[in-house]
């Protein structure tokens, strides 16, 4: 699974990491960044997390608003911010903890969701001193807990596909063509050379 989505923010409200690691708690999860990650420097790449002791992480990359093509944001972006978070969560706890930093975000800090070209403000009650204990309780886990559901349940409803006979059998005999045409080579050299 990969989901791709960002934030958007004002600069100059981004937290440090150890703040939003105690925004984090609030929630009932522990989440621990390295010790030189700060929200608003570029990683371009993947940053690894620790989730209630698992190792996890997600893509991360930091841009400034004025660098993008307006036309390319969807109406109101300009407004919302004037930067850019972008996550990229791979798999499901990753996935998970990416959607807990965005729901933190919005709540204590404003920023609004950018999601499949669409712009999802901040709940008008949010901001500085927005509680955070309850969406630990409407979340109803952990970013393990709740990944683990969505793997059970991707398990039992969409389970791998068998492969097809005839697609084991083209496989197989692929990997004989090359024997095949050796020996049927040196065979050929063989008959021509006892003709001679």
């Amino acid at each position: 699974m990969s989901v791709d989505s960002a934030l958007i923010v004002r600069k100059t409200t981004l937290p440090t990491a150890q703040q939003l690691t105690a925004d984090i708690a609030e929630t009932g999860v522990t989440v621990t960044f390295p010790a030189d990650f700060s929200l608003d420097r570029n990683i371009g790449g993947w940053l690894p997390v620790t989730v209630d002791g698992q190792p996890s992480g997600f893509n991360y990359a930091v841009q400034s608003m004025a660098e993008l093509d307006p036309a390319e944001l969807p109406e109101g972006a300009a407004e919302a911010g004037d930067t850019l978070l972008a996550f990229g969560g791979q798999g499901t706890l990753s996935a998970q903890t990416v959607t807990l930093i965005h729901e933190v975000m919005g709540r204590r800090y404003r920023a609004w969701l950018l999601i499949e070209d669409e712009l999802l403000p901040p709940d008008d009650s949010w901001g500085p001193g927005a509680p955070l204990d309850e969406l630990h309780v409407d979340r109803r886990g952990s970013p393990a807990k709740l990944a683990g559901e969505v793997d059970a349940f991707v398990a039992r409803h969409y389970p791998p596909l068998p492969s097809a006979r005839h697609a084991a059998a083209k496989d197989f005999l692929m990997q004989l063509v090359v024997p095949v045409l050796i020996f049927v080579a040196l065979g050929g050299f063989y008959l021509w050379s006892q003709l001679k």
